[in-house]
C-alpha cells in the first residue's frame, strides 16, 4: 500500500506537468496492476518553461512509456522502466501564432509551478535545519532504500531526438541544432557482465550501464520543418538518430560525433559483512573516442543566437500586443503596438495599484483563496466549482501572495490536524531525501507498516538501525571508487581555406589520448581524493597539400607535442595531478601533487593566420546583453 501510493504520487507529479491530457485515473488503475503502458503521448507546449528561455515546443511526442513494478516480489524482482521514442521540435515563441487562451493557460501553469518550487525549497531547507544530526549519519534508512531501488532497477531509454529550429535569428540563413541518442540501458548482470535476473539476495550486485549514439549537431542553411505534416516530421526525426559514428547520417554536421559509453558498477549491499574491505560503489566508466568539431559557419550562428536571445525574450513578452488589423498601415501598426505595450506593462499597472477599489478586490481574492485552500488541506476534496474558482483566483494573484497565503493556510491546517487522528499516508516527498519536514509529520513507518513488514524491508535493504553512523567506518574505508577512462579526445576546427574551396577543411586538430580520472571518497574523515592523468597532447596544423582525406595526419605540421627523452618510458604520462583532502598519512588539510613532462611548441604561420581568420567576426556584436 505504501509503495503503490509513492510511485503513483511521483508519476502524477512529474508527468502531469509535461504530458497533455494525462488520464491520472487510468494511470493509477494500471499502476495497481503493476504494469503501466502509456503510448502516443504529446507534450505540453510549455514543458520547457523551467528553462526560462523564449522557446516553445512545436511538436513533442512520446511514443511509449512502460513501467513494470512487481508489487508481490518488490524486494527480489526487478522494476523495469522503459522510454521508447521521445521527439521534440523546439522553436522560438515568436514563430508560433499567438493564442490568448493558450497563453493564459500556460502562464497559469508556469506560475503554479513556480509556487510549488518555492514550497518544495522551503520544506527542504526546514528539513535540513531540523535534521542536522541525521545528516551526520551516512548509513541511514534513506540511503539504504535508494541503494535497494538501484539494485532492482532496470532502465531502458532509446530513440531520443531533440532539435531546436530557428528562422528568426537569421531569416536568410535559418539553422537548427539538436541532440540525438540511440539508447541508454541499465540492467543487472553476473560477475562476468552477462545479463541476468537476481532472484535471491547476494552481497554484490553487478550493474552494466550502456550509452550508445549520443551526439550533438548544428546544421546551417536548413529548410524549416515546423510546417511539415506531423507524420512526416516524426519520420524525419527518427531517421536522423545515429546508431554509431560509422553509421551516422551524412546530411548532419556534428559538433559531437556519436559517442558510446560503458559503465560497470559493483554495489556492495552490506559493507560491514565484508569488514569494509570493498567499496559500496565501485564504478568503472569507459568512453570511446570523443570527437568535437566546429566550423566557421557554426561559430557565427552560435554568436548570432547568443546575441539574439535578449531580443527574442522581449519580443515573446510583448507578442500579445502585436496589431493584427490589416486595415492599418505599417507605421500605424507600429505606433499602436508601442502604445499598447507601454500602457499595459508600465502605465496602467502603476496607476491601478493605488486605487481603493482594486486594493479591496485584491484583499477579497486573497481571503477567498485562503479559505478554499484551507478546505482543500483539511477536507481533502473540492467541488468542481471550487476548483475552477481557485484556478481563476490563482490567475489574478501574484506569486508572492500565493506563496504567503498557501503557507498561512498550511499552518492553520496543521494546527487543526494536530488535534485529529493521524492518517496513514499524507506525504511521500521525503522518502527519497531521507528527511521528514516539520509540517509533514505523518510519514512514520511505525504507523504505515507493521512490524513484520518493517523487518522484511530492513532485511532486504541491509539496514541495521540508526546506530551505523560514519564513526563506525574505518578511517581508511573508501565507500565510492569511481574511475573514468577516455581513449581519445579529438578536437577539430573546420573552415574553407579560400573562396575556391567547396568544402570545409581541418584548420587545427587537437588530440589527447589515454586520459583518466579517479575519484575516491572516505566517509569517516569526510575526505575525497581526485587523480587526473593525460597520456599525451598534440596540436596539428593545416595539411600542406589538399587531399580528399581530411582525417589523416601525415601531411600536417606538429605545433605542440611532448618531448621524449632517453629516460622516458611508454608508461610515463604527460601530466599527473593528485588532489586529496584530509590525507591519512599527513598532518595537513590538503595534499596536491602535479607532475608534468616537457612540451615542444612550434609556430606555424599558415595555421595561426587561418585560425584567426576562422574566429574573426563578420559583423560587430554585443554579447553582454
Amino acid at each position: 500500500m505504501v509503495f503503490e501510493n509513492l510511485v503513483g504520487y511521483l508519476l502524477d507529479k512529474y508527468l502531469g506537468d509535461y504530458i497533455e491530457n494525462l488520464d491520472t485515473k487510468k494511470l493509477k488503475v494500471d499502476l495497481w496492476s503493476g504494469n503501466v503502458v502509456l503510448e502516443n503521448l504529446y507534450l505540453k507546449p510549455n514543458a520547457l518553461a523551467d528553462l526560462n528561455l523564449p522557446v516553445t515546443i512545436s511538436l513533442g511526442y512520446l511514443q511509449k512509456l512502460t513501467l513494470q513494478v512487481p508489487w508481490k516480489n518488490l524486494y527480489t524482482h526487478p522494476t523495469k522502466a522503459t522510454v521508447d521514442g521521445l521527439y521534440l521540435l523546439v522553436v522560438p515563441k515568436t514563430e508560433v501564432e499567438y493564442d490568448a487562451k493558450r497563453d493564459e493557460k500556460e502562464q497559469h501553469e508556469l506560475k503554479m509551478r513556480e509556487v510549488r518550487k518555492v514550497e518544495e525549497l522551503r520544506k527542504e531547507r526546514e528539513a535540513l535545519e531540523n535534521n542536522q544530526d541525521a545528516n551526520k549519519t551516512n548509513d541511514t534508512f534513506a540511503e539504504r532504500m535508494q541503494l535497494q531501488v538501484i539494485r532492482n532497477l532496470e532502465l531502458s531509454i532509446q530513440n531520443i531526438h531533440i532539435v531546436y529550429e530557428d528562422r528568426s535569428t537569421k531569416p536568410d540563413h535559418p539553422f537548427s541544432f539538436g541532440i540525438t541518442l540511440n539508447y541508454i540501458k541499465l540492467h543487472t548482470t553476473t560477475p562476468q557482465w552477462e545479463p541476468t535476473i537476481l532472484k535471491e539476495d547476494t552481497p554484490l550486485i553487478h550493474k552494466l550501464g550502456e550509452l550508445s549514439g549520443l551526439s550533438v549537431y548544428w546544421n546551417t542553411d536548413v529548410h524549416p520543418r515546423s510546417g511539415q505534416p506531423r507524420d512526416t516530421l516524426l519520420k524525419t526525426l527518427q531517421d536522423q538518430i545515429a546508431t554509431d559514428s560509422l553509421k551516422a547520417p551524412t546530411d548532419i554536421s556534428y559538433i559531437l560525433r556519436p559517442l558510446n559509453i560503458t559503465a560497470r558498477v559493483i554495489l556492495l549491499m552490506k559493507p560491514r559483512q565484508e569488514n569494509y574491505t570493498k567499496p559500496m560503489f565501485d564504478i568503472k566508466v569507459e568512453l570511446d573516442d570523443i570527437s568535437l568539431n566546429l566550423t566557421r559557419d557554426q561559430y557565427l550562428d552560435i554568436l548570432d543566437l547568443l546575441e539574439f536571445q535578449d531580443f527574442l525574450a522581449s519580443q515573446s513578452k510583448y507578442i500579445k500586443y502585436k496589431v493584427r488589423d490589416t486595415g492599418l498601415t505599417s507605421v500605424r501598426k507600429n505606433w499602436k503596438f508601442a502604445g499598447d505595450a507601454v500602457l499595459n506593462e508600465l502605465v496602467r499597472p502603476r496607476r491601478d495599484c493605488y486605487k481603493w477599489v482594486n486594493i479591496k478586490a485584491h484583499l477579497d481574492r486573497c481571503r477567498e483563496y485562503r479559505s478554499i485552500h484551507f478546505q482543500e488541506l483539511t477536507a481533502g476534496k473540492l467541488t468542481p466549482e471550487q476548483k475552477q474558482r481557485a484556478e481563476d483566483l490563482e490567475k489574478k494573484i501574484d506569486i508572492f501572495n500565493l506563496t504567503y497565503i498557501r503557507r498561512k493556510a498550511e499552518i492553520e491546517a496543521k494546527k487543526k490536524k494536530a488535534q485529529e487522528p493521524k492518517g496513514l499516508w499524507n506525504s511521500v516527498s521525503s522518502w527519497w531525501s531521507g528527511s521528514k519536514p516539520q509540517d509533514e509529520p505523518d510519514l512514520d513507518l511505525d504507523n504505515v507498516m507493521s512490524a513484520d513488514e518493517k523487518k522484511k524491508l530492513y532485511d532486504a535493504i541491509g539496514y541495521e538501525g540508526e546506530d551505523t553512523s560514519t564513526t563506525s567506518y574505518p578511517s581508511n574505508y573508501i565507500d565510492i571508487d569511481l574511475a573514468i577512462h577516455l581513449q581519445l579526445l579529438d578536437i577539430n576546427v573546420w573552415s574553407k581555406l579560400d573562396e575556391h574551396d567547396a568544402i570545409n577543411r581541418i584548420v587545427t586538430r587537437i588530440a589527447i589520448p589515454n586520459t583518466g580520472l579517479v575519484f575516491r571518497r572516505r566517509p569517516a574523515n569526510d575526505a575525497i581524493a581526485v587523480f587526473v592523468d593525460l597520456g599525451s597532447f598534440q596540436i596539428l596544423g593545416i595539411a600542406r597539400t589538399k587531399t580528399n582525406n581530411e582525417i589523416g595526419n601525415t601531411e600536417r605540421p606538429v605545433l605542440v607535442q611532448p618531448v621524449t627523452s632517453s629516460k622516458s618510458t611508454a608508461q610515463d604520462k604527460l601530466l599527473k595531478i593528485e588532489f586529496e583532502t584530509n590525507p591519512l598519512n599527513l598532518q595537513a588539510d590538503y595534499r596536491v601533487k602535479v607532475q608534468a613532462q616537457s612540451l615542444e611548441i612550434k609556430y606555424d604561420a599558415p595555421t595561426i593566420n587561418q585560425l584567426a581568420k576562422c574566429f574573426e567576426q563578420d559583423t560587430q556584436r554585443n554579447l553582454q546583453g
